[in-house]
């Protein structure tokens, strides 16, 4: 049973408290008297002395919930002991139809509804949110025409010294039943949680695996020894703090991604102390509601690595630098691929991602390597479309390198071994590199340099691609046993177009870091970067980046408007038509305006039959050719 303590403010309160106690034969560890300054040291005291839940009334209890953090169960007058103070107020005035004002803190009472009409008498109730308030209080009654004033013990004070009729708060037996009773079962449920606690407590420390316990606000409530030694720290060091505080890898997005959904659960690959785990989320539900979440550590094996293969050095190993954190878009479909990739990073396993130039394709592999059991292996780039086809066997395979360069020349099988070669374009690959790319992945074998001496595979091997690689399958352009043995694990990573409303928060975000770089403060205003959110950005980030970039580098002024974005986008990026023997420029990328221009070549430059396609007049057609600057070209 959880031990409780009484504090009350007068000595025949106290009396009723120590029958009551007797009667209900109730526990009591502390019950004693106390003024209202020592209120909060002796809740302190009793709390040292092993005390866990505290009774007490009025100022009291409103101190000492302030001050501590134990329970506190409050003592409110009940309605027939107001009643019963009211008929002696009326003996007392000896008035038939008095005025009695209650001064006192609002925790003290019950609810008095009904009380005026069945004892014919006035009632004002003038409530205190500080003890000294109470003067004022008083003075307040008085001028209301109050007869009598009930109050505690500073309102009888006051009253007292101002010569005017008071009577205190006297708390009964019947008040004192109903806290202790309240405390008495908050005790047994506490002993219920001790219990639940300890269990818990043993589950944790017994498991193979570790163990995070956190609440709702994602801070920690309990850890296991296992997250106590992977960590190296004790639980004091880490209960109490955010989850990503303490395990800095950890995606908090995720977690957050994992309370919002109410069932997604949630799961990651990182690296702690230079131990690979496997996080895995479940949430809490209680009373229909999620209160927190439990977090499982799971330790994750790498392929063995020969100790003769740790000694040696990567040749032309690439440092990869990216992580999850480093994008800037910040879409649903972002999202979902940073959550899918991160599931990826887990295995050894190819994974193909798809998206068209400048959609960051190399930096989510950089990140899925960053988050990988190989993650302290070397990260080879290479790009497939930039390699003729005996280039491509020697490259990667170390097939055609001749004998006398052989000894100091390796293929990025080996220079990859236990890393990741990021295979850049991989539609661009030749049959026979298809081929060999497809044993090597599928046996977890090759062959070193085209001699007869066989070597484990322990590569990841991450693929791109502009298209969806279906269609050079279908056309016999791409092997099928290669297609589904690298689709399964896939990204698609979206283009600018798709989601145009991010293209304002990316301006804002490289023209800071360009601003920063050349101590600049160019700024582009609404209608201008209302047109770049209309241009259609074909190089996505990459190019909007660089155009970001010579805005800073170029502009003759601090604030960029309409104008000048429009005519420099146009001057930056012509589209280029064949005419014959020569090209023709057309200064114009926006969508409206190649429509425009489509229809002016299948109408042969006749302006009325556009204007009746496009349902506007020849005035509206002349104004928009104007608009995009493409009038010139039909004379205009």
């Amino acid at each position: 049973m959880a031990n409780i303590a009484v504090f009350l403010p007068r000595q025949t309160i106290l009396e009723y408290a120590q029958k009551v106690i007797a009667e209900d034969r109730i526990d009591v560890q502390i019950l004693k008297v106390v003024d209202n300054a020592s209120a909060v040291p002796e809740a302190q005291a009793a709390i040292e002395a092993g005390v866990q839940i505290i009774v007490a009334r009025g100022l009291q209890a409103t101190l000492i919930k302030k001050h501590t953090s134990v329970p506190v169960v409050e003592m409110p007058m009940t309605t027939q002991e107001i009643g019963l103070m009211i008929l002696k107020a009326k003996r007392q005035l000896k008035k038939e139809h008095p005025r009695i004002a209650i001064v006192g803190f609002e925790n003290m009472f019950t609810s008095m509804e009904h009380l005026e009409e069945l004892f014919d008498f006035d009632l004002s109730l003038y409530l205190l949110n500080e003890l000294e308030e109470t003067r004022t209080r008083i003075n307040e009654a008085i001028a209301g025409g109050a007869d009598l004033i009930i109050g505690g013990v500073k309102a009888n004070q006051v009253a007292f010294e101002i010569g005017f009729p008071c009577l205190f708060v006297e708390t009964r037996e019947d008040s004192i039943r109903e806290a202790l009773g309240i405390a008495c079962r908050m005790g047994e449920a506490l002993d219920m949680e001790r219990h639940s606690d300890a269990q818990l407590e043993t589950i944790l420390d017994t498991a193979f695996n570790g163990i995070i316990k956190i609440n709702a606000y994602k801070e920690v409530v309990a850890v296991n020894h296992m997250i106590e030694n992977l960590l190296g720290k004790t639980g004091e060091e880490l209960i109490g703090f955010p989850v990503d505080k303490i395990m800095p890898g950890i995606d908090a997005a995720g977690i957050d991604r994992m309370f919002d959904s109410s069932s997604e659960m949630y799961s990651q690959t990182f690296w702690i102390n230079r131990q690979l785990v496997m996080l895995i989320g479940a949430l809490i539900q209680y009373d229909g509601s999620y209160s927190g979440a439990i977090l499982t550590c799971h330790k994750v094996r790498g392929p063995e690595r020969p100790e003769a293969e740790q000694r040696k050095e990567a040749i032309n190993a690439y440092p990869a630098q990216g992580d999850f954190h480093h994008f800037l878009r910040q879409n649903e479909e972002i999202s979902r691929c940073i959550s899918l990739a991160r599931r990826y990073a887990m295995t050894m396993s190819p994974v193909l991602i798809y998206g068209e130039t400048g959609t960051e394709k190399e930096l989510i592999a950089e990140s899925i390597h960053n988050n990988g059991m190989l993650k302290g292996g070397p990260f080879l780039n290479i790009n497939c479309s930039t390699l003729s086809s005996q280039q491509q066997l020697e490259t990667i395979f170390g097939i055609g390198i001749p004998d006398e360069k052989r000894g100091r020349k390796k293929s990025a099988m080996e220079n990859g071994q236990y890393g990741t070669i990021l295979l850049q374009e991989i539609d661009h690959l030749c049959p026979e590199a298809q081929y060999l790319l497809y044993k090597a992945i599928n046996n977890r074998t090759f062959w070193i340099n085209g001699s007869m001496v066989k070597r484990t595979f322990a590569v990841r091997i991450i693929a791109t691609a502009e298209e969806e690689l279906s269609a050079a399958v279908k056309a016999g352009n791409f092997r099928n046993d290669l297609y589904y043995l690298i689709q399964p694990l896939n990204l698609r990573l979206p283009s600018l177009r798709e989601y145009p409303e991010e293209i304002p928060q990316l301006i804002d975000c490289y023209l800071e870091r360009y601003n920063n770089s050349y101590t600049s403060r160019i700024t582009v205003s609404a209608d201008g970067k209302r047109v770049m959110q209309e241009y259609q950005w074909e190089g996505n980030l990459l190019q909007l980046e660089r155009f970001c970039e010579r805005l800073v580098l170029t502009a003759n002024r601090k604030r960029l408007e309409e104008g000048y974005i429009r005519e420099l986008l146009l001057d930056t990026y012509p589209l280029i038509k064949s005419g014959g023997e020569k090209s023709t420029k057309v200064v114009v990328s926006h969508p409206e305006a190649l429509h425009i221009m489509e229809l002016m070549e299948a109408c042969e430059g006749n302006r009325i039959q556009v204007a009746e396609q496009l349902g506007i007049s020849t005035t509206t057609l002349w104004r928009r050719m104007k608009k995009y600057g493409i009038g010139s070209k039909y004379g205009l």
